[in-house]
This record gives structure tokens, sequence and C-alpha cells, in this order.
């Protein structure tokens, strides 16, 4: 969606129905399809709500060109960081930041819902099973 020249709105209830069991709701970026609501093409950045809910942890996964800006809106999140094996945990008003190339795995304990800017806007993301690094945590072998 763009509109030229002029400034514009996407509203709350344009994409909040949209929303139901989808925990990543894209606004901003380059995607490969287009969401089922209103969004911004835009290949700078991505610009997401997040909403989790307990146990919807991650995987382990790298970007190799992505960092992530991620904001607590409410509720909490744990970033677990494969390299130090150390869990951070973060509540509303934090602002978590995973540079490229850092490996974390997201952990939910309970409801919580953030708004992350990812940049530039690439789905490249590596897991355990494309990654050549060793690690305490691999999940799955390298399968090359």
């Amino acid at each position: 969606m763009t509109r030229g020249d002029r400034a514009f709105t996407i509203r709350r209830d344009d994409y909040e129905a949209a929303r139901e069991g989808m925990k990543h709701l894209f606004l901003v970026g380059n995607l490969r399809r287009d969401p089922p609501h209103p969004f911004v093409r835009d290949g700078r950045l991505e610009l997401l709500v997040c909403v989790y809910e307990a146990g919807d942890d991650g995987e382990f996964h790298w970007h190799p060109e992505v960092t992530e800006y991620e904001m607590v809106l409410d509720g909490e999140i744990g970033t677990l960081d494969a390299a130090s094996g150390e869990t951070c945990w973060n509540t509303a008003g934090d602002l978590i930041v995973v540079p490229a190339g850092a490996c974390v795995r997201r952990l939910v304990r309970r409801p919580v819902r953030t708004l992350a800017l990812k940049v530039p806007s690439d789905a490249r993301k590596v897991h355990c099973d494309r990654c050549e690094r060793t690690c305490a945590f691999r999940v799955a072998p390298f399968g090359g």
C-alpha cells in the first residue's frame, strides 16, 4: 500500500480483525506476500506488532543482515542469548536490541505484546540446521 506523496493512516480497526490467530502482524516491510490487512511495502525496514501467549517460545536463530529492536508494550518476554547462555527478562517499556549475527531464542512464560522494528527488511535467518557455528544450544544437526 502506498499513497504517493501524502500522509496517511492505517487504523487499528483496519488490521486488528485480521490479527486473529497471528503472532506477527506486519505493518511495514518488503514482504514476500501481502498480508490480509493494509500495510506499507518498504525494503528499508519492517515494523510489526507481536502478540505471544505463554509457551510461544521461538527457535534459536540469527539474521545475517538484520538488527532487531523490540519494545515491550505489555507483559513479559525473555531473550536467551546462545553465545552467553544468559536469559534477559523484559517487561513493559524495555527495549530489546538484537544485533545482526546474534543468535537468540524468544521465551514466553506469560502473555506479551511488543512492537518490533527490523532494519533492513530481509527475511533471511539462520536456524540450527543451517548454522556452522559451534553452540551448546544446538537443537538440530548442521545440514549443510
